[in-house]
């Protein structure tokens, strides 16, 4: 049995799983981020459906438009144990999740199955749900040399940045890769995301270790850095545009941002990384290490699936 936006009480409903990621990821708030879900579900003003079964809750969905990027809806699915997975009850929540997403024309993002099993990751897959695997990495600055750099570039801060002008060069930069489905369709939304990215949703920027590489002009290059902590330090991201590639100008934004960081005393930088992305060898060539941090799984189903 099936039941679409019934009265129920979500604090209870997810417990286990915000239990569940708290352990997982415990220096985030988890339960936090979740207070206003919950109160939005119990209000019945996100849509949802639960799966009932001999009067015993067996699994649940819900989904929601994301607050940032308006070609994308979010969505979260969970078992009350793999056990109670069946293709049937797969079939019900995709075919409501994907019908919802077609109508809207509309990517469909997922975040890994709560008590997940073969038989949901097959169900994924053949859904034709992409996977996309982030790795967290980290590099000790004690053990960090400082590096040489060539100036031969005209770089500046982002005292004088143009938001339009930086938000399209950084699109450029990444629509080619496997890091594309991080950007929404829309201009607007890739705007305002980096008005949210410099006013610190990402931690406070640190001027000095965020350098913006122009040539004629126009933006060729970035490695924007924010605040984790006293000590640590975020390389929020970092990129060249596709004709400057292998001219040494992402060695001179990296090197760059390492350099001021460790004058700045910071001990550890962090940055995250697309598995498939070419990029992680180049961090792992110049220093960084993988850190010993869970993964960050998505799936995601393009527009009209």
């Amino acid at each position: 049995m099936k039941l679409d936006n019934y009265r129920l009480n979500w604090e209870v409903i997810l417990k286990k799983e915000i239990d569940f990621l708290s352990k997982k990821y415990p220096d985030l708030d988890i339960k936090g981020s979740y207070s206003s879900v919950i109160e939005l579900l119990n209000e019945n003003k996100i849509r949802y459906r639960i799966i009932m079964h001999k009067n015993e809750l067996v699994g649940y969905a819900y989904i929601m438009d994301s607050t940032d990027k308006s070609d994308r809806l979010y969505a979260d699915i969970g078992f009350t144990s793999p056990k109670k997975i069946t293709e049937d009850r797969l079939k019900e929540i995709f075919e409501w999740l994907t019908g919802i997403a077609s109508k809207e024309k509309k990517k469909l993002m997922l975040n890994p199955i709560i008590n997940g099993n073969e038989t949901s990751e097959k169900y994924l897959m053949d859904s034709g749900f992409k996977t996309i695997v982030r790795k967290r990495m980290v590099m000790d600055l004690n053990d960090y040399k400082y590096n040489k750099l060539d100036e031969k570039y005209d770089i500046s801060g982002i005292d004088d940045i143009n938001m339009d002008l930086y938000s399209d060069a950084e699109y450029e930069a990444f629509k080619y890769t496997s890091d594309k489905f991080l950007f929404s369709n829309k201009r607007e939304d890739r705007l305002q995301t980096v008005v949210n990215l410099f006013k610190g949703e990402y931690g406070e920027i640190i001027k000095e270790v965020t350098v913006i590489i122009k040539n004629k002009g126009r933006i060729s290059g970035a490695v924007v850095s924010s605040r984790l902590g006293f000590d640590r330090a975020f390389i929020v991201s970092i990129f060249v545009k596709r004709a400057y590639r292998k001219t040494g100008m992402g060695k001179y934004l990296l090197f760059t941002a390492l350099n001021r960081l460790k004058a700045l005393s910071y001990h550890y930088v962090f940055l995250w990384v697309n598995a498939e992305n070419f990029a992680k060898d180049f961090y792992l060539h110049y220093g960084f290490k993988y850190d010993d941090y869970p993964d960050e799984v998505i799936y995601y189903l393009p527009n009209g699936k």
